[in-house]
């Protein structure tokens, strides 16, 4: 694309760019992003950045100048949600775990004693491979489940499974975890 077929003015530079690119940038994103709920979001911050340059008319190819910010923003936000804690809610998994009223009491005192291990082990694993446990384990998500919700690859997931067993391992904690 030459330089005189695109608008001086910031607005219009990057309405003609979104028109004309827009689509691509989009079908760019999905097919880098782990979850494709964050492409309008990605998406959003490219055009952003686009409306903050303050001389266009010295971008000789804006379809190549787009995507070279579109890079650079993934690149951001990939290293951003690396960095984001992933939160489980720890009482959907013991609600699982309880025991009903009128209930066995070796079975309360045994399912409080399991509570309070899988809590324990929990607080010692990362975040994410936590998380990955007890998706997996309490809540009965598959690894491609696990792995979109929690922003990662199906193979790191497999690394946090095994991680996360191996751990239990060690801590005697196996049967707590997997009954």
């Amino acid at each position: 694309m030459g330089l005189g077929l695109l608008p001086s003015d910031t607005k219009s530079f990057v309405a003609t760019i979104a028109a004309r690119y827009g689509r691509r940038l989009r079908r760019f994103l999905s097919v880098r992003l782990r979850n494709v709920h964050d492409v309008p979001d990605v998406a959003q911050e490219v055009f952003l950045r686009l409306l903050r340059v303050e001389r266009q008319d010295a971008i000789r190819n804006p379809e190549a100048y787009l995507f070279t910010v579109a890079s650079h923003v993934l690149q951001q936000h990939t290293l951003n949600r690396s960095a984001d804690p992933v939160f489980v809610d720890i009482t959907d998994a013991v609600s699982e775990l309880t025991v009903p009223a009128g209930e066995d009491p070796a079975a309360k005192v045994d399912n409080a004693e399991r509570i309070a291990l899988l809590e324990r082990v929990l607080g010692q694993l990362p975040p994410k491979v936590g998380a990955a446990l007890v998706m997996h384990r309490v809540s009965g998500f598959t690894v491609p489940e696990i792995a979109e919700h929690l922003g990662v690859s199906r193979d790191s997931v497999k690394k946090y499974l095994m991680r996360a067993a191996q751990h239990c391992r060690k801590g005697h904690a196996v049967r707590a975890v997997s009954e």
